[in-house]
């Protein structure tokens, strides 16, 4: 009898897994496509994780929310930080990290970063956005940013235009924040 009962538990266990077999292939497509955030020198660029905090600076008191709209790539990811005063809710800093095609054929990552002040700028460089913190789990704001410039070598890459990348009016909502 206990033949029995282990070849019923051998059963039940193997049904299981076919269970989550089904269900993970229509998970994983939803997350190769991503959400839409916005438009990086025209192309459509989409988000697979996005989450936030909000730090508060021990010595300086100085506060400041971080959203952070990750896109996981099949060979690494990409990301678009969005950095505000968390006092002012006024976007200070824009980082953006993204794969590219190198002249060599390989790939690197390209870093660009927009502050409002200071930092390596473009001289036609726009920045402006805000962010509400009003819901104590969830955050929203938009931000404008165009004109920023690649940080280390841009001479690498295959495609030139990449060296300075603009996007498109960001809006969003909706977005997990711890503190």
């Amino acid at each position: 009898m206990s033949c029995k009962n282990e070849t019923k538990t051998a059963e039940v266990e193997n049904n299981t897994p076919e269970i989550v077999k089904k269900k993970t292939p229509s998970v994983a497509n939803k997350t190769s496509k991503g959400t839409f955030l916005c438009k990086i020198n025209g192309k459509d660029w989409s988000y697979t994780k996005a989450s936030g905090i909000v730090l508060t600076h021990k010595k300086t008191g100085i506060v400041t929310a971080i959203v952070t709209f990750t896109k996981q790539l099949e060979k690494g990811k990409e990301t678009l930080q969005l950095f505000y005063d968390g006092d002012t809710k006024q976007l200070e800093k824009v980082s953006v990290h993204l794969k590219q095609p190198t002249k060599d054929g390989s790939r690197m990552t390209a870093m660009y970063q927009l502050l409002v002040k200071g930092g390596k700028r473009h001289p036609e460089s726009k920045i402006s956005g805000t962010i509400d913190l009003s819901h104590p789990t969830t955050a929203s704001g938009n931000a404008e940013v165009s004109k920023i410039k690649m940080l280390f070598e841009a001479n690498k890459l295959e495609d030139e235009s990449m060296q300075i990348i603009s996007l498109s009016s960001i809006q969003f909502s909706g977005i997990g924040y711890s503190k």
